[in-house]
Order: C-alpha cells, then structure tokens, then sequence
C-alpha cells in the first residue's frame, strides 16, 4: 500500500533505543500513568544506563544547593505490572529508572490500574499522589480463593520531599486504602468545577456499572467518594443505568471548557460537553456492536488547544474497526470513518494521537491485541486515513504514550506490552531535516521582514525629499 512502511524500514520514523522488562510479571491495559510534576530531580547517570533500575535510591550526594521547582511541569511515567511499580524519571539526557516499594506481595497481589498525578501549589505545598486499584488474593495457596479490591492513595497528605527521586522512594509511608465491592478497572483524573475554582479528582470505573468520583477532603486530606450528578451529569446518567464503562478521556480547554467521552463494555459511546464553570451544555450517545477498548479525543492541528479549534475522536473496540469521529463539536457521533486494516491484527486494545512527522498534523496510532502499532496519516484534502508505519512486537501491545523522556527536545515515543516497555526515539536525520527547514524559514523571513523595513525608509526619506523639493 502507497505510504506503508515495511518491517524492514523500522527506522522510517522512530528507532527502538531501549526494552526495558517487567521482570517475570506481566501488566494489563491500565497499567501505566504520565505524572507531570515541577519537583526537580537529583540522580546523575547510571552508569549501566539505560539497563539500570534503582530497587532503592543510591547513596549519592544532594546538590549543594537546593533546586528550586521547575518553572513548568516536566513529564515522567509509572508503569505497574502484577505486584511492582516503576518509574521513569526524565532528566536531560538520560533517565532514570525506580521501583517503588508499596508492600505488595507477588502471587498475592495483582495492580489492576494506575494513576499519578500532583497536588498542592508552591504556596501550600507540593504533593505526589499515586493510585492504583488492587485485587488481592484472600488465600494466595488456593488458586480458587476469591479476590478482595481496593483502591489504595499513596504520598496525597505528606509534602513532597526537595527531590521527586526521593518522593517516590518514600511515597509508601502515608497511605490511605478504600476498601471496594467490586473489581475496579480504569483509574484517570481531571479537574472539575468544585464552587468557584477547579479542584483535582479521580475517577474509577467499576465492574458495578457506576463512575466512583473521589476527591481530597480539605480538613482531613483524605480522599472521599462524592457524586458525579452536580459536575457530570452524563456520567451520572452512565452510573444509574449501572453500565460497565471500560474506558474514559477528559480533554480540557486552556478556558476551562471540558470534553468528556466514555466508552462501554456492550459498545455504548457517551460524548459530553460543558462550559467553563462545568455546566453540561449537550451530549451524545450511540451504541456499537462491539466492547470500546479506548477513546481518545484530540485536536488535528499541533497548537495550543483553542476553543474554535476542530476536535477529533478515535473510538477502537474489540471486534470491529477502529473509527474516527471529525469536527465532534458540531457533529457530535453522526459521522465517522474506519481506519483501514484496523480489524487485521487481532483486537485493537490502544490508541494514540501524535505529530510523527513534524508537519504540524498528529497522525492517529493503535496498539492491537495481534501485536502490531500501525500509524495512520490522513490523506491530505480528504477525510480519509493511509497506513504510514507498522511494526510487529513480541507481545499484545497495551498503551502508547509519548513525552520528552530525555529531555533533548524531542518526544520519545513510548509502547507497553504485556511484558514490557519499549522506547523508540524519533528519526534524528528526519529530525535534522526538519530543523534546517524551520531554521531557513526563520532566516528567510527575517530576510524580507528587514527588506521590506529598508525599503520602507527608503519610500520614507523619498517622501521627505520630494516634500523638501516643493518647499
């Protein structure tokens, strides 16, 4: 097919530079967070890097002097298999790898879902807060026994220690679990309109049908279940009618407006809508022939998210091709179209939005069941999608996310599979290209900017000259 790299042309876009294994664990399709945080970290690197994983932080000097928090927040990841979580922690040039050590016990204990986000401000103090949705064994002996499930809060009431290396190591000392009737499933957070500001809650959905809202108690800093009616009234709705949702996005406006899709395990899709001070202003819903394994809303063009700006949706299931849903704002669920040979590799259980390319458009990606990531770029004055790159992994293929791993400037591009993590980064003679461009767009137009200047007060000092003349 015209545009559809082979196998044999890995390169074409990202290079694979790292496999980091979950030892003899494996993970599940919720099973990896992005947390952004402003803490600045302090470990140097490793020196078997990128192999290395720090089970406890090495005894290395701190900075003589305190780093200040980041002006802006810095992106890193948690994954979870069975029993272990780890976390990647960027820094400028390298990573760095940590186990966090929450007490779970293998073969007793299995991380269902995870979540990572951070609290507080410079003012109240910086809080790291990690969750993760537990299903433990009553009888680890008897491979028949039940399970029991919780929720369990890590780091949320204790301030962040200087160094976000030093935080996560110790985030197990403050804990708060929430015991659970049923299995959990997804974990994700949003800010939602608490009186007249924007407070930080998770979300989890549950094999009882309902979408659990928590939210930190202002007094006691625990988290507390409250009701998703006055702040989300199509989740609500979700919840009354007891329907087993198995995947949510929250994409929020810089102005504060929400979009909100959730997708269910008999194929129902809910689009939601609301304004700024987190008023519902419509919402859609449709029902599909096959479980949604992810939604995904996304803006088209790589700029800062405005509110006239297009909205896109990328809804993959289980059975049926992945589809893409343009210009929701206007047409809502009505129109969609197919991504082809999305039904070709066994089911699609990701997908993800990303500028590939560096033309200014993100392209769409799915992960599958049949082990394969394939990108796909929409043909240019239509509304139709062509494979752009496929490539084959050893195992199912769970999450794709990308962010500066490194810190170079450049987004790594990250998959987890069943057993592990790979990390590609871009196509750098690719990249080289394109920054030489830009470069000489910029040299150019500075170029006819001072011409046009010149000859502005060259047309000026004319002006002042002929006026002289008739004088």
């Amino acid at each position: 097919m015209e545009n559809d790299s082979s196998n044999q042309d890995d390169d074409f876009l990202f290079k694979e530079t790292h496999y980091a294994r979950y030892g003899y664990e494996r993970t599940n399709i919720y099973g990896l967070a992005l947390l952004e945080s402003r803490l600045p970290t302090y470990l140097e690197r490793a020196s078997d890097f990128p192999s290395s994983r720090h089970d406890q932080l090495p005894n290395t000097m701190l900075p003589h002097t305190q780093k200040g928090l980041l002006p802006k927040p810095r992106c890193h990841m948690i994954t979870a298999s069975a029993s272990e979580l780890t976390a990647f922690i960027a820094n400028d040039g390298y990573w760095n790898c940590i186990w966090l050590d929450l007490g779970l016990e293998a073969g007793k204990s299995e991380v269902i879902a995870v979540d990572a986000m951070e609290l507080g401000t410079e003012d109240d103090g910086i809080r790291i807060a990690v969750v993760i949705a537990v299903g433990q064994k009553t009888d680890p002996e008897n491979e028949h026994t039940g399970l029991t499930y919780s929720l369990r809060i890590y780091g949320h009431n204790t301030l962040a220690e200087p160094y976000l290396e030093q935080t996560l190591a110790n985030i197990s000392k403050s804990s708060q679990i929430i015991p659970l009737q049923y299995p959990p499933m997804q974990l994700t957070h949003s800010n939602i309109q608490y009186k007249d500001d924007k407070k930080l809650g998770f979300f989890s959905s549950s094999m009882d049908g309902i979408i659990h809202l928590y939210q930190q108690n202002e007094s006691s800093m625990e988290f507390q279940e409250i009701s998703t009616y006055g702040h989300y009234p199509m989740l609500q709705k979700i919840s009354d009618r007891h329907i087993n949702i198995l995947f949510m996005h929250f994409f929020s406006h810089p102005n504060g407006k929400q979009v909100v899709c959730a997708g269910g395990q008999n194929g129902e899709l809910f689009l939601g809508f609301y304004d700024k001070d987190g008023h519902e202003s419509r919402s859609h819903c449709i029902r599909t022939f096959s479980p949604i394994t992810s939604v995904l809303i996304f803006q088209p063009q790589v700029t800062k998210a405005k509110e006239n700006e297009e909205l896109c949706l990328v809804v993959t299931s289980a059975i049926e091709q992945a589809s893409v849903y343009r210009s929701i704002q206007t047409k809502g669920l009505d129109q969609h179209r197919v991504l082809p040979q999305s039904a070709l590799y066994d089911s699609v259980l990701c997908s993800h939005a990303m500028d590939v390319d560096w033309d200014g458009e993100r392209e769409i990606m799915i992960g599958t069941y049949g082990r394969q990531v394939v990108i796909y770029k929409q043909v240019a004055g239509t509304q139709d999608y062509n494979v752009l790159w496929r490539r084959q992994f050893a195992y199912p293929i769970y999450r794709i996310v990308h962010f500066d791993l490194n810190c170079d400037g450049l987004d790594e591009l990250l998959v987890t599979t069943m057993y592990g993590v790979h990390i590609f980064q871009p196509n750098m003679w690719k990249a080289k290209s394109r920054l030489m461009e830009a470069l000489q767009f910029i040299q150019s137009s500075k170029k006819q900017k001072l011409d046009l200047l010149l000859e502005w007060k060259k047309q000026k000092e004319l002006e002042k000259a002929i006026i002289f003349e008739s004088a």
